[in-house]
């Protein structure tokens, strides 16, 4: 791949690799190491967030009654799924073995904002991080692209350092900064190899010195981000070793990105959002177009990591803010719900599974607690799923649980346990 397509796929897909937002963690600490590219090897993790409320029923929770589109569900090996088209009939007969499907899902909210922090980091309230930046937090921080994010909630609360909403040119001058022109391959130097290496050694024995002699917070995180960015210039350079030639859908890129990333050793998990699930009108027309694009996408980035080699180690997991309501309103359209289905898939999670249920009317029940698939027999406590479940299990899932980071950000305790993955 030229330099050219490089920067034009970096650039299209929103990527923005500047100044402190693209390294995160202290070089001065020794956790970056300038002559050793860090390279990241463990899981593979993405969030997908289908931002203002999808409908599960015309997903994973299919229910006939209340739609006017369909009058009975397909199944793909033993998950039921609605029949909206044939990216639908392609996401799930080609990933059913891979795959946990997640239904009736407490969301406790019909909040969008509550909601989609819910969904996203396993906590109702404000201050826990994208569980995709938990993982890059928990598993490799100083990664050069550690966590890749496009909208929804993507807070970090200071885990790691975003990387976000820039253009291609950026990269080049970070990844190149010797160059009189950093985006030309065939660019004439400032110095020579010689210099260059003259001039990194004085650098990094001058901030190894400053830094031995400064105790003010603010001066040191300054100097650490800089010599960090530029200790990671070679990491960078690994990137459009793999990248592919960009796709001409956006939504694509990213995921190409986002495989890339991870194969070059220097991304570590991912959060991707698509908009466009908030329809108080025209439900039918408009929701589910929505919903073949963002399975489409999904599909594509299984695609993209199996083309990659690196299939066997992603892991997925898709929600949106909440529901949509069980009937139409007077517009054709559906409100918002406080029942959802989550999905995850990928490794370490169970295949060809369906855990929740919910009634005919799409409301919660209280279910078995050994089993979530069948409801609580008479008399008996039963269990109702939220996502404070969902991202426990994933934590143990991802190797999150028991880290620092973990016990930072906690979830309940193991009484709050149950079943999701088995």
């Amino acid at each position: 791949m030229n330099r050219r397509d490089f920067l034009k796929l970096t650039s299209a897909a929103g990527l923005c690799l500047g100044g402190s937002a693209l390294l995160g963690r202290a070089w001065a600490d020794g956790e970056v190491d300038p002559g050793n590219p860090v390279t990241y090897a463990g899981p593979l993790f993405v969030m997908v967030q289908a931002t203002g409320g999808w409908d599960p029923t015309l997903l994973c929770d299919p229910k006939p009654s209340l739609n006017n589109t369909y009058n009975s569900p397909m199944m793909a090996g033993s998950i039921p799924y609605a029949p909206i088209g044939v990216d639908a009939d392609a996401f799930f007969n080609d990933h059913h073995d891979k795959m946990t499907v997640i239904n009736g899902v407490d969301t406790a909210t019909n909040n969008h904002e509550a909601g989609r922090r819910h969904l996203a980091s396993g906590r109702l309230g404000s201050g826990y991080p994208n569980l995709a930046a938990l993982v890059a937090g928990v598993k490799s921080p100083e990664s050069p692209m550690a966590f890749l994010t496009f909208g929804g909630y993507e807070r970090t609360q200071g885990v790691v350092a975003p990387v976000r909403d820039g253009n291609g040119s950026r990269l080049a001058e970070l990844a190149y900064p010797d160059r009189i022109n950093p985006t030309d391959e065939a660019s004439a130097t400032y110095h020579s190899a010689a210099a260059q290496e003259i001039i990194k050694a004085a650098r990094e024995e001058r901030a190894g010195a400053l830094l031995g002699n400064q105790e003010l917070p603010r001066y040191q995180h300054s100097l650490d981000t800089l010599m960090t960015a530029r200790a990671g210039a070679g990491e960078l350079k690994l990137l459009q070793e793999v990248l592919p030639e960009p796709d001409a859908n956006a939504d694509f890129r990213k995921c190409q990105l986002i495989v890339a990333a991870y194969k070059a050793g220097i991304g570590v998990s991912a959060n991707l959002a698509m908009g466009g699930f908030d329809t108080h009108s025209s439900h039918d027309a408009d929701h589910i177009p929505r919903m073949r694009t963002l399975l489409r996408m999904v599909s594509f980035l299984w695609a993209e990591a199996a083309r990659q080699g690196v299939e066997d180690k992603l892991v997925v997991l898709m929600s949106s803010d909440f529901g949509r309501s069980p009937g139409y309103n007077g517009n054709g359209g559906k409100d918002h719900w406080s029942v959802s289905s989550m999905i995850a898939m990928g490794n370490g999670i169970p295949g060809d599974r369906v855990v929740g249920r919910t009634t005919d009317a799409h409301s919660l029940m209280d279910l078995d607690p050994t089993t979530l698939a069948e409801p609580a027999a008479d008399g008996t406590d039963g269990a109702r799923i939220g996502p404070m479940h969902v991202h426990r299990a994933l934590r143990k899932i991802l190797d999150v649980e028991g880290s620092d980071l973990d016990s930072a950000f906690p979830l309940g305790t193991d009484e709050d346990d149950l079943p999701i993955f088995g």
